[in-house]
């Protein structure tokens, strides 16, 4: 009889252990896979984030050529006026290799002459960096500008 009984306690022993296991198993999946449910999150927000700082160094990057194209169109425009008093101002179009960058430019050069006074005028430019974009930056600026009328001997 008492081989019956030490038999039965060993199978109560074994169910109880192949129970535990099985237990132990799913909290072992479990685990890793929240680990890495959590991790994909972390990762998913930094590229969210890196991409929305590329689109704010981009835009940045084209405002700034937009001001650099307005100045040099403004710098454009004095030696024109020195040169032809006349001049009324222009559309000036440049490709990505004149200005050293991926796009082109564009510049309405526009000569306001309705205030003047004392030969003053006002020089108007509008920059556009990507010319044709949707993402273009466009920058608007005036000059005053002061004509010097040269006095020719006849």
């Amino acid at each position: 009889m008492m081989k019956q009984i030490t038999d039965h306690s060993r199978s109560n022993i074994s169910e109880k252990q192949q129970g535990g296991k099985t237990n132990r198993g799913g909290s072992v999946v479990l685990i890793p896979m929240i680990c890495l449910v959590l991790s994909l999150t972390i990762i998913g927000e930094l590229l969210k984030q890196s991409s929305i700082e590329i689109k704010q160094l981009k835009k940045e990057q084209y405002r700034l050529q937009s001001i650099w194209l307005a100045d040099a169109a403004a710098q454009r425009a004095i030696t024109k006026l020195s040169n032809q008093t006349d001049y009324d101002g222009e559309i000036w179009t440049l490709l990505p290799e004149d200005i050293g960058g991926e796009f082109p430019g564009e510049v309405l050069i526009e000569i306001d002459r309705s205030i003047q006074k004392n030969n003053s005028i006002i020089i108007r430019t509008t920059a556009s960096y990507p010319a044709k974009s949707t993402e273009r930056v466009r920058i608007i600026r005036e000059w005053p500008f002061q004509l010097r009328i040269i006095a020719t001997k006849n």
